[in-house]
């Protein structure tokens, strides 16, 4: 797994920012993130009310972006909820 900081968009608007989330391509054919099928893995906030199957986008600091949908309800630890995302396409750089 990598990690790396992202935003989390719904359109275009951000639904939190700066938050670390792990990328996990293992599942994704070839284990690329060129399809879809990776995981990303990401603590929010308790507050934050996201439902599983809405699909938002991840865009990672690093340029890379991508549709996701939550996979199911989070697993809460703390003051953090835990929540898995499928990728639906390609995590890609901006502009490629």
């Amino acid at each position: 797994m990598e990690e790396v900081e992202a935003t989390l968009f719904d359109g275009e608007t951000v639904i939190v920012s700066g938050i670390a989330v792990l990328l996990d391509f293992a599942d994704a054919p070839g284990g690329s993130p060129d399809s879809p099928g990776w995981h990303a893995h990401a603590a929010l906030p308790l507050g934050m009310t996201i439902e599983p199957g809405e699909q938002m986008r991840i865009q990672t600091t690093d340029g890379r972006s991508g549709p996701v949908a939550i996979l199911g309800p989070p697993t809460i630890e703390g003051d953090r909820a835990l929540h898995v995302f499928i990728g639906l396409g390609p995590l890609v750089r901006s502009g490629v």
